[in-house]
């Protein structure tokens, strides 16, 4: 899992997610390829706003709004549940922002 925005499937995903909804991060969770290294399927987390709270709901948007060519998996936290989650080690979220790839991380306002 390395360089993954030099793949095209990756990093179109990553500029419609970032369109549609603003995530503060998006990171790719985990992706298969097959033999000739082409990518079959990938998983990417977003971490976005606190206005999202239905974080099913949001899946499916993105997912009805993009036309990816291969299986992706979409995982959303809101904010708050996601720092809440990188206080405790054994979580998911903690294990995604030690080991994930950073595709996308929204900018600080100054």
């Amino acid at each position: 899992m390395t360089d993954a925005l030099n793949n095209p499937i990756i990093r179109e995903m990553t500029n419609e997610i970032v369109k549609i909804c603003s995530p503060f991060q998006v990171f790719l969770v985990s992706s298969k390829t097959n033999r000739s290294g082409e990518i079959t399927s990938f998983k990417v987390c977003i971490v976005v706003d606190d206005t999202y709270t239905n974080h099913t709901e949001l899946e499916t948007e993105i997912l009805l709004k993009t036309d990816c060519p291969v299986p992706c998996d979409i995982i959303v936290y809101n904010i708050t549940d996601w720092n809440e989650c990188l206080d405790d080690d054994c979580t998911f979220a903690t294990r995604v922002d030690n080991e994930g790839e950073i595709l996308y991380e929204q900018k600080q306002r100054t």
